[in-house]
């Protein structure tokens, strides 16, 4: 009797510790009770790092809450999610996912083991349209003066994007079928801050970003946006012109930043960090600041943000088949 009683103590107070654990180390439910790690899948000073860093600041600063950032770059945007995946349940490691990492990086099956549905996205913060850009002192001073010099120069001017297969290099093969053009695709793996580098040296022609990664080189005027690839005008930069604008509205297309946890991380804790974000997100603060960096602060909970991203798979998926039989692709 002693035996089977010591062992239904032992037994309870295991059970506890766990649900302590779970609750952040405190038995009153309390999370979190010490710093986040944050495993972003940008290069420092990009277009993914910033915002998550100026999110995360209102975060710290209103709910004293610290979430400290790791950069984690590498091909299709899909080495920190990987990591995430990984991860201990207990609310300490969250990560983000982008476009590459939920499209390109499922599709071409990068990282062995590599599902998104090892996961739990518990919301999206940011849904930005891409832009076609050039340097300053370029000499195109349109879209339409681009595609004459593209024309007029097959193979030749080489376009900064991310990866084969990504969201920018879907966006030049578009550009290729429809204007009968070919550019010369030269990959920045890293990211926006890559990019932007390679812009301003003169390393490539063009980009194929969002105006939200260039901000500071745009408002400067050290870069020139020919076109955005969105059917509404961006407040922040309006001498930008749209697609639609260009007669091509379907070609709209663009990153978001949805933030994820390990799929077997406690709801309460979820919950939590869904609440963290959504406060932020919504916060005059971070809505102002989106707006003067160009970025659209695009909001969906966790309930939302699983099914925007499956359709958002589906016709991607298609583009990348036909890329493939074109042999564009592997």
């Amino acid at each position: 009797m002693k035996k089977n009683l010591k062992k239904i103590v032992v037994a309870s107070l295991v059970a506890l510790t766990a649900s302590a654990v779970f609750a952040g180390g405190k038995s009153d439910g309390a999370y979190p009770t010490k710093d986040i790690q944050l495993i972003c899948n940008s290069g420092a000073g990009g277009g993914t790092d910033t915002i998550l860093r100026k999110i995360t600041s209102i975060i710290e600063k209103n709910d004293k809450v610290t979430i400290f950032t790791v950069n984690k770059a590498t091909s299709a945007e899909a080495g920190a999610p990987n990591e995430v995946m990984k991860a201990k349940p207990d609310g300490y490691t969250i990560g983000n996912l982008t476009y590459g990492a939920v499209v390109g990086a499922v599709y071409n099956k990068l990282i062995p083991g590599y599902d998104i549905e090892k996961m739990n996205t518990f919301c999206t913060i940011t849904q930005e349209a891409d832009a076609l850009m050039v340097k300053a002192d370029s000499p195109w001073q349109t879209y339409e003066e681009f595609i004459a010099a593209a024309k007029a120069n097959p193979g030749k001017l080489r376009m900064g994007i991310t990866a084969i297969g990504g969201r920018p290099s879907m966006i030049t093969v578009q550009l290729e079928d429809l204007y009968g053009v070919k550019f010369n695709q030269v990959q920045y793996v890293e990211g926006a801050s890559q990019q932007r580098e390679a812009l301003l040296s003169k390393e490539c022609d063009a980009v194929i970003t969002s105006l939200g990664d260039f901000s500071a080189v745009l408002k400067s005027g050290q870069v020139r946006g020919l076109v955005e690839y969105s059917v509404i005008q961006n407040d922040a930069f309006p001498t930008v012109p749209t697609v639609k604008d260009k007669g091509h509205p379907e070609m709209a297309i663009g990153s978001f930043i949805s933030m994820v946890a390990p799929k077997d991380t406690p709801q309460p804790i979820i919950d939590k960090l869904e609440k963290l974000f959504s406060d932020a997100q919504h916060s005059k603060e971070f809505r102002d600041w989106a707006v003067s960096v160009g970025v659209t602060p695009g909001w969906y909970g966790q309930k939302e943000t699983g099914p925007f991203i499956k359709g958002m798979q589906e016709p991607a998926f298609k583009m990348l088949d036909q890329m493939k039989a074109k042999g564009l692709i592997k």
